[in-house]
């Protein structure tokens, strides 16, 4: 019998987790042979798994398969190049040249899985109490409109853009920044955004993703993009 209590698949995954099956930096099986160990769909085992990442317990490598724990910095070689080479403003300005149009096209392509597991992302980054987990919840959200779009090469490049913030001085930045008051702002717009997106409403989408953007660049840099739509 197939499950579909997320709460129940999630407490199965933190138990084979726990069960030392897999140490850490271990891959784990392919999706398609976990969703049948579990009795569940690839779908759904996506989403727990989206969880779980965002939790810190696991990391994914497009191409390469589920890893148990943190981010290695030595397997991501090019990613640390890179981070050594750009700027929290540069980041800003290709998330806002890139993320309004993935909205766009998540409010497409979005399944109604893909919309459920956006409201999901939307609850915990909303109930979350502090910073840590607020950017994790965030970074998940954002990863997850990407994915929701459908489109490889755009949710891969997502992916690397969600982890150059985890950069040190990124960090400085957005502890610096946010506050209870923003932090209630940017989930107002991130509810926008996931409500455009379940409306299929692609201008209203794009349109919601760049004015959060914009409002974070304002937060973090004092002074608007000069990116144009």
């Amino acid at each position: 019998m197939e499950m579909t209590r997320k709460d129940d698949l999630l407490n199965r995954l933190n138990e084979l987790l726990d069960s030392g099956r897999f140490p850490a930096q271990s891959r784990m099986p392919p999706e398609r042979e976990l969703a049948a160990e579990l009795g569940t769909t690839r779908t759904n085992l996506r989403q727990a798994l989206a969880v779980l990442e965002a939790e810190g317990k696991i990391w994914r490598h497009v191409g390469q398969g589920t890893f148990v724990g943190h981010r290695s910095p030595a397997e991501a070689p090019a990613l640390s190049l890179l981070m050594k080479a750009t700027n929290p403003s540069e980041i800003m300005e290709t998330r806002l040249i890139i993320e309004p149009k993935v909205a766009g096209l998540a409010a497409l392509r979005a399944t109604a899985g893909d919309i459920a597991h956006l409201q999901r992302c939307l609850e915990k980054g909303t109930a979350a109490i502090d910073l840590k987990t607020y950017e994790l919840w965030d970074g998940t959200l954002h990863e997850a409109v990407a994915e929701a779009s459908h489109s490889a090469v755009l949710n891969a490049m997502l992916k690397a853009l969600t982890a150059l913030r985890a950069d040190k001085l990124w960090g400085r930045l957005k502890e610096a920044s946010l506050t209870r008051e923003r932090q209630k702002v940017y989930n107002g717009q991130h509810a926008r955004c996931v409500e455009t997106i379940a409306n299929r409403d692609r201008p209203g989408a794009e349109a919601a993703m760049r004015e959060h953007l914009n409002t974070v660049q304002m937060d973090l840099f004092g002074r608007p993009s000069d990116v144009r739509s």
